[in-house]
């Protein structure tokens, strides 16, 4: 009976330390879920977080591109209405030049066609 008595206890005893062995394994497997699912959170946050400091650079850079683009726009405006006044002032230049030396011109013309020399 003593026997029986002490088998009795010991594999109670046996019995609760396997129940805390299965406990404590439970509790670990909770708390590696809850870690892996604390990671994919972060893992998400993160990818979402450079997701859009992506896009905020992105719009940025994109914003500076168009303001540059603009200002030069106004500027290749602004040079060829200078080249053309540039160009009209040659123009006007050299109608002014034509006018002055016209009458020379005509004049050296009919002075060689007048005078013809003959050998």
């Amino acid at each position: 009976r003593n026997f029986l008595c002490y088998c009795t206890r010991n594999m109670s005893k046996n019995t609760g330390s396997i129940q805390r062995l299965l406990k404590a394994e439970s509790e670990a497997n909770a708390k590696i879920a809850s870690a892996r699912q604390n990671k994919q959170n972060l893992l998400k946050k993160a990818r979402d977080d450079a997701d859009l400091e992506v896009k905020t650079y992105k719009e940025k850079k994109e914003a500076e591109f168009n303001e540059y683009k603009r200002n030069h726009e106004q500027d290749t405006g602004s040079y060829e209405q200078q080249l053309q006044q540039q160009t009209q002032k040659a123009i006007e230049d050299i109608q002014k030049q034509v006018e002055v030396n016209k009458d020379k011109v005509v004049d050296l013309i009919l002075k060689s066609i007048a005078d013809v020399h003959i050998e």
